[in-house]
C-alpha cells in the first residue's frame, strides 16, 4: 500500500488527504524525477516537501514545486506537482571557480550534500586535471562534469535522494514473464540512429583528430556515425571513448512493458524477460519506471536497456 507525508513550511507533518491519483516518472536519463499527486481537498499550510512509501520503504523523496487548489462540479481537489532532491542542483546555480585535481569528495561536499543528498558507499576518486566553473554552472552541471571526467559516466541522483556517480547498477533481479512479473504489453525498439560507428580522439592541443577507436559491430553493419574528442579535456581519453561508444549501443536497444503493478523503487534492477515472441532477454536492466494509480487501478510502464560494465583502460 503507498503512502505519502507530506512536509510545510514549519517543517511539521501535514495531514495527508485522501489521495486519488498519483503519476510518477522516473528516468535514469533526466536528472530530476517528478511526481504528481491528487488529493481530495484540505487545508493546510503551504506545503514544501512530499515523500512516498510503500510500508516503511521510501520510493520518492522530493520537493513541492507546485501547489494548486481546485474546485468544479465533481468536488475539491489539492493538486502537487513535486521533484526529486536533485532538482535542487538543478535550480542553483554554483560559484564560479577553478579546481587543480578535484575529488569526489570535494565536488560532493560543495555542490550535493549540502541539499540532503547522501552518496553510496566508495572509495574516493580524483580527476587530474583542471576543471572550470564558470559563470551560470548549475551544481548539477558542475557534478556531471566531474563524472564524465573522471568516470566517464553521467552520475545518477536515485529518486529517494543518494548520489551514484557512475549510475545505478542494483544486484536485484527482477524475471518478466513465466512466473516473475506479469505484463500486458511488450515491444522490442531497435534505434540505429543512437549507435557511434567511430570516435576520433585528438592526443595533443598541436595535433589533429587523427586516433580512431572503431565500433567494429557498428561498422560491420554498415552504420555510419562518427564522433570527435579531444584528449586533452578528459583524464583517460580511450576509456572515454570507449563509453561514449557503449552508451550509444546502450540507447539502440530497448524493451518496453506494461505491467498491472507498481514497480517504482525497481530502478537499475538487473532484468530477465521470457517472453514468447522475444524469446529469452538476459542481462537487462530496469532504466525508467513511469507509474500512474488511477480510480481504475495501477500500473507501470517499464524501459529495460542492455546492462553494460564499468571497463577500466
Amino acid at each position: 500500500m503507498l503512502r505519502c507525508v507530506l512536509r510545510d513550511i514549519n517543517g511539521r507533518k501535514s495531514a495527508v488527504p485522501e489521495l486519488l491519483s498519483l503519476k510518477v516518472d522516473i528516468d535514469e536519463g533526466v536528472p530530476a524525477d517528478s511526481l504528481y499527486a491528487t488529493f481530495a481537498y484540505a487545508p493546510t499550510e503551504q506545503l514544501t516537501e512530499i515523500a512516498l512509501y510503500e510500508e516503511d520503504v521510501p520510493l520518492f523523496i522530493g520537493v513541492i514545486d507546485e501547489e494548486e487548489h481546485e474546485r468544479n462540479e465533481l468536488g475539491e481537489y489539492l493538486k502537487i506537482s513535486a521533484r526529486s532532491l536533485a532538482a535542487h542542483l538543478l535550480d542553483n546555480e554554483a560559484e564560479p571557480c577553478a579546481y587543480d585535481h578535484p575529488s569526489l569528495s570535494l565536488i560532493y561536499e560543495r555542490y550535493v550534500k549540502p541539499f540532503g543528498i547522501k552518496m553510496e558507499d566508495r572509495a574516493d576518486a580524483v580527476f587530474f586535471g583542471e576543471q572550470s566553473v564558470m559563470k551560470g554552472y548549475s551544481c548539477w552541471r558542475v557534478l556531471k562534469n566531474f563524472c564524465t571526467a573522471c568516470y566517464s559516466a553521467v552520475p545518477r541522483i536515485s529518486s529517494v535522494g543518494v548520489l551514484y556517480p557512475e549510475g545505478i547498477l542494483n544486484d536485484g533481479e527482477i524475471v518478466f514473464g513465466d512466473d516473475g512479473v506479469r505484463y500486458t504489453q511488450i515491444s522490442e525498439v531497435k534505434k540505429r540512429c543512437e549507435e557511434i560507428s567511430t570516435v576520433y580522439v585528438k592526443a595533443s592541443n598541436a595535433g589533429n583528430y587523427t586516433l580512431p577507436i572503431d565500433n567494429l559491430s557498428a561498422n560491420a553493419r554498415g552504420i555510419r556515425r562518427v564522433r570527435y574528442l579531444n584528449a586533452m579535456l578528459t583524464e583517460s581519453p580511450l576509456r572515454c571513448a570507449d563509453a561514449m561508444i557503449r552508451n550509444g549501443d546502450k540507447k539502440s536497444y530497448e524493451i518496453h512493458l506494461s505491467c498491472p503493478s507498481c514497480l517504482l523503487g525497481k530502478e537499475g534492477y538487473r532484468a530477465v524477460v521470457r517472453d514468447t515472441l522475444l524469446g529469452e532477454k538476459e542481462d537487462m536492466y530496469i532504466s525508467a519506471v513511469h507509474y500512474r494509480m488511477t480510480s481504475d487501478g495501477e500500473y507501470s510502464n517499464v524501459i529495460l536497456k542492455r546492462r553494460q560494465k564499468h571497463v577500466d583502460q
